[in-house]
């Protein structure tokens, strides 16, 4: 997982060291790039609202990347052009919370976790004390996307945190978390939660401080939209029988676990 983010912050780099190299030429490069997709006018908005960017202190690859994003999708130019704005309008808040000099891939993650919510000053807490900020919004948002309730999901990053728990051992929570609700999710016994974050503290975190209750807490919130998930679609009768029903749609699976 985390090769996987830096890869990417590695991809976003690159994209605008391609477009930039050149320094006037790539800008004509992006330009034309623009206006084929966009059409002059929206092409020549969207570039004043990335260069308006560039001026604040934000990544011009992060600004580019959006708005290439939005063309390969096909969206149209004037939704490609509010992207952009309020992408960049998302990455000055982030860089108000960690900082105008944090890395790309930082200051993307902050607006992501700030998007889903997340407290300013756990943020400010992470940014300024963790060279591992995205792995730890990483997890953040895999235990939000578990189901996990926002302010158990942030108690146990923060205790992560004050227990100096390693990249690894945080980004094990969310699979914990998942662990832990195989176990004691169907209707087990509420000593069965405390007895298996015990038993999960200590084959994962073995040489620190564990938060079990509050890793019992997170898994037991989390259980109803982890079952629901895992469950297969609701069956419909037809004339051959029980058959899936294409009227619910199975869009709430979860990645891994």
């Amino acid at each position: 997982m985390g090769k996987a983010l830096l890869r990417r912050a590695s991809a976003v780099v690159f994209l605008g060291a391609v477009l930039l190299a050149a320094g006037p030429l790539a800008a004509q490069d992006a330009r034309a790039r623009f206006s084929r997709h966009l059409g002059a006018v929206y092409a020549a908005r969207t570039l004043s609202v990335i260069e308006a960017g560039v001026r604040d202190g934000l990544p011009r690859g992060l600004l580019i990347d959006k708005a290439m994003e939005g063309v390969a999708k096909g969206m149209s130019p004037e939704v490609v052009l509010a992207a952009v704005d309020t992408f960049a309008a998302e990455l000055r808040d982030a860089a108000s919370v960690v900082g105008p000099r944090a890395e790309p891939i930082a200051l993307e993650k902050a607006a992501d976790a700030l998007r889903r919510g997340v407290g300013r000053e756990l943020l400010m807490r992470l940014g300024r004390d963790r060279a591992d900020f995205p792995l730890l919004i990483v997890s953040l948002e895999e235990l939000l996307d578990a189901g996990v309730e926002l302010d158990l999901a942030e108690d146990l990053v923060r205790y992560a945190v004050t227990e100096e728990f390693d990249s690894d051992a945080v980004l094990r929570l969310p699979a914990s978390v998942k662990l832990l609700i195989r176990e004691c999710g169907d209707g087990q016994p509420d000593s069965c939660w405390s007895q298996a974050s015990i038993r999960e503290c200590a084959r994962v975190m073995p040489t620190r401080p564990c938060p079990t209750r509050t890793l019992a807490e997170a898994a037991r919130s989390a259980a109803p939209r982890f079952r629901l998930a895992r469950s297969p679609p609701a069956a419909v009768r037809s004339g051959a029988g029980w058959q899936p029903s294409r009227s619910l749609p199975y869009t709430l699976g979860l990645s891994g676990g």
